[in-house]
């Protein structure tokens, strides 16, 4: 198998990130071609709303993960890192049997399901990035997100799920650390993002991070070392994803009508995510 190299999207080291310094962080985006496996072990009871909401995104030589956040006849949207999408190339996403249910009963003839996708929508201060398929029938499984942020303190347990280096879609847990405020330097001004105990590996750029109950509450950004021998995880907050979706009506009204529940609950405004000794550096994304 061909190995991964590095991203060239390594921000300055030695800036401000909140209240630490961090040496170093790495966009995890596999730049080389590689086939993905579907799980093998049996679907537990939460997978419908993490495992099967998964899906691969590829654009020209670049490969990341995405999240369906809504599916309705002739338009599905994911939910993705911005940069996983900033290659050159046609940009695709593949469904596997475990999108559809079907990984115990039907042929592995025909998949994985490459599907030509458009971009939709993007904050690249945040990182985010919307796709959308045109012409399919609507998904099965669509993902939960959370409201807001207020219920997400520190030590809250968390799940990361994305392809790893492009091989096999992987899960594992981890704990939220602290909510901070970072300024990508494209223009825009900061963003909050949440920190994670266990860094993220390389390919695993927009998956989604989860609660116990399945719902969405982070997009995979990078790995950061904040200072030496203390490597991080970096996922963009569902605030932010609300603020992009907000701005675009008629994704919005998609997402609200694959997931209605979700859409009623969502309050007026969210909740404010606190500053944390905010210096005025910038993390630099290039």
């Amino acid at each position: 198998m061909s190995q991964p190299i590095n991203s060239s999207r390594n921000p300055k080291p030695n800036r401000s990130f909140g209240s630490h310094w961090i040496r170093s962080a790495w966009w995890v985006l596999l730049l080389v071609p590689a086939q993905a496996g579907e799980p093998l072990d049996r679907p537990a009871p939460g997978d419908d709303a993490t495992y099967r909401t998964t899906v691969m995104v590829r654009k020209g030589t670049a490969l990341g993960t995405g999240t369906i956040i809504g599916s309705v006849e002739g338009e599905t949207l994911i939910l993705t890192a911005a940069h996983v999408v900033e290659e050159s190339g046609p940009l695709f996403i593949e469904l596997y049997r475990y999108n559809l249910g079907w990984e115990r009963t039907r042929s592995t003839a025909g998949f994985p399901r490459r599907l030509p996708a458009t971009l939709a929508a993007r904050d690249r201060d945040a990182d985010l990035a919307i796709l959308r398929v045109r012409g399919q029938l609507a998904l099965p499984y669509v993902v939960r997100i959370a409201p807001d942020d207020r219920h997400i303190a520190p030590g809250t347990p968390v799940t990361s799920i994305g392809f790893d280096r492009g091989e096999k879609l992987i899960g594992f847990p981890s704990r939220v650390r602290r909510f901070d405020r970072v300024d990508m330097d494209h223009g825009g001004g900061d963003r909050p993002f949440l920190i994670t105990d266990h860094p993220p590996e390389v390919g695993r750029s927009g998956g989604g991070l989860f609660l116990a109950d399945g719902t969405l509450v982070g997009v995979c950004i990078a790995r950061a070392e904040l200072k030496p021998g203390l490597v991080r995880g970096l996922y963009s907050t569902v605030g932010n994803v609300w603020n992009l979706l907000e701005a675009h009506d008629k994704l919005a009204g998609v997402v609200a009508r694959s997931n209605p529940v979700v859409a009623a609950a969502k309050p007026e405004s969210k909740a404010k995510v606190p500053q944390i000794n905010r210096t005025g550096d910038r993390l630099r994304a290039n």
